[in-house]
């Protein structure tokens, strides 16, 4: 399998798990703060997938496109990001430091398991932008196994719970906003709700 073919599969593997979660999700519930913003289940979600696929995107694309070494430096960095920080960013968008941090420093620690393979996934441009992986690995060597495993666990991880992270945030916050049905009628009304802590 060549490195485009794994990295459109890495993509599409993350849109799925993307549906699947929004797919899931409970009706909208949202957060009135002091400040008056809104924090959406939706939003988490589309935060933590375009701060993912779009630096893994622009990064990739920028070492293919570009022959300086500056240029190639910054985009596989920028894809870098988008590999461990940008699955995180629907957890920090809920405040959920904890989780998002959690899921970023494995991560990071996967893709020093993984920095032998990155030639063999990105491309050998990609791998002498970042200066790294200057010998050829096998898929099932342990660190790659465990890397891969820790890295697309944790994306797909971190995606899927941004929904549960907004709402632990709402409800920590007291107001809550549901859509619920009404009794007898079928028919959808939003209801308020808050909570008062003494």
């Amino acid at each position: 399998m060549n490195s485009i073919s794994l990295l459109s599969t890495v993509v599409l593997a993350l849109s799925i798990f993307a549906a699947a979660s929004v797919a899931r999700a409970q009706p909208e519930t949202g957060g009135f703060m002091p400040d008056g913003q809104v924090r959406s289940e939706n939003q988490a979600v589309s935060q933590a997938l375009i701060n993912t696929i779009m630096p893994i995107g622009v990064g990739y694309g920028a070492v293919k496109l570009f022959d300086g070494n500056t240029a190639e430096t910054l985009g596989a960095s920028l894809a870098i990001y988008g590999l461990v920080v940008g699955p995180s960013s629907g957890n920090f968008y809920a405040n959920d430091y904890l989780r998002g941090g959690l899921g970023a420093l494995t991560r990071l620690g996967a893709a020093f398991l993984l920095q032998d393979a990155t030639s063999e996934v990105f491309g050998r441009e990609f791998a002498d932008a970042l200066g790294v992986d200057n010998s050829s690995v096998s898929f099932s060597e342990t660190n790659i196994v465990v890397g891969s495993t820790l890295m697309v666990g944790t994306i797909a991880y971190n995606i899927i719970t941004a929904p549960v992270s907004v709402r632990e945030y709402n409800r920590e916050m007291g107001y809550t906003m549901e859509i619920q049905s009404l009794p007898g009628t079928g028919r959808a009304a939003p209801v308020i709700t808050a909570r008062i802590h003494l």
